[in-house]
């Protein structure tokens, strides 16, 4: 009976029996660098927040622009001119405290008995804290400007731009509700007034009926005080509609002795704008007070081939809009009075 062959090793195997001989070596960790990294700016952030907590307890000295508001003024007296919007301020005090008045400013409150104001002492009042020391205000003091106090009825002015959708149109002029309001402040500044205007009202595409409330301007800062803020803007519109129709000419101011005045054409073609939904408009195909007319003193004082101007007439109130003849000249023919016959008394038997 004759064994087998021993088996050859091959490279697989000498590699797997090397491994198994030698110990595990672990693998290596890539976050290592982003944790130190990490752990550094995270004490240079503590670092930081320590040095300037321990900075801002030291004493500084910070300037700041403090405003400044005129709350009251004597009996019967008002401004007439700005008074001073802000003073520069010159503070020493812990960091910590400065730098909390920089967020939350003080205000300088004035209410003076006269013309000239010690701002430097108003600040005093301001409740600053203890621990803080005014330097310098800068002006230290100012001159306020005053007036007799009184008060004035003004008209509204309705400042605005309403642009209604084409075939719409506005059937009359804004409403404003209140239309007027008092105005109290110095006499020098309300005697130049003759109305108070509102701010800016735009609105565009308009094809419906609408009421919008309106903030009024102030222009004069403060100075002068309406009795009311705002008003109430009522618009009313409707559609439109263009027509036409034939107008019989008529002739005015025509002198004695002229028995009339005959027209080449005899009538004229008027085109024009009006409320589809209204009785105008029935009312301006129908009514004899729409008419053409020529003045007799055009006539007079025509330089042409005999030619006048001819005008559009229609009754007041009816709501005609973008009229428009289709001739704007006429040739004219004068007729004169015939002088009448003479009569002879009759003859004596």
């Amino acid at each position: 009976m004759s064994g087998g062959a021993p088996r050859p090793w091959g490279r697989l195997a000498v590699r797997e029996r090397l491994q198994a001989l030698l110990p595990d070596t672990p693998e290596p960790d890539d976050d290592l660098p982003d944790r130190r990294g990490a752990a550094i700016l995270l004490s240079l952030v503590v670092a930081s927040v320590l040095w300037f907590s321990f900075s801002m307890r030291k004493p500084y000295v910070d300037t700041l622009e403090v405003p400044v508001e005129v709350v009251s003024t004597p009996a019967g007296i008002a401004l007439s001119a700005p008074p001073p919007t802000s003073a520069t301020v010159t503070l020493q005090g812990e960091g910590w405290t400065l730098l909390g008045l920089s967020r939350r400013r003080p205000v300088i409150r004035v209410s003076p008995d006269g013309p000239t104001v010690d701002l430097a002492a108003m600040l005093g009042e301001a409740g600053l804290p203890a621990d803080v020391v005014v330097q310098a205000v800068q002006p230290r003091t100012v001159e306020l400007a005053f007036d007799t106090r009184t008060s004035r009825r003004l008209p509204i002015r309705l400042r605005s731009r309403i642009v209604p959708e084409p075939d719409y149109d506005l059937l009359a002029a804004p409403r404003l509700q209140p239309d007027s309001i008092s105005v109290t402040g110095a006499q020098s500044l309300l005697g130049s007034l003759t109305d108070w205007p509102t701010d800016m009202m735009v609105v565009e595409d308009v094809r419906d009926s609408f009421q919008r409330r309106v903030a009024l301007s102030d222009t004069f800062g403060g100075l002068l005080v309406p009795s009311v803020r705002s008003t109430i803007v009522a618009v009313d519109v409707a559609t439109f509609t263009e027509e036409s129709r034939d107008l019989d000419i008529r002739t005015v101011n025509v002198p004695s002795g002229i028995e009339g005045v005959r027209y080449e054409p005899r009538r004229v073609t008027v085109e024009y704008r009006i409320p589809l939904s209204s009785d105008d408009y029935e009312r301006a195909r129908v009514t004899d007070d729409f008419y053409a007319e020529v003045d007799y003193a055009d006539i007079l004082s025509d330089t042409t081939a005999g030619q006048v101007p001819v005008r559009a007439r229609w009754p007041e109130g009816l709501d005609i809009r973008d009229v428009r003849l289709g001739d704007t000249r006429v040739e004219y023919f004068i007729q004169q009075r015939r002088p009448a016959a003479p009569v002879f008394p009759e003859e004596a038997p």
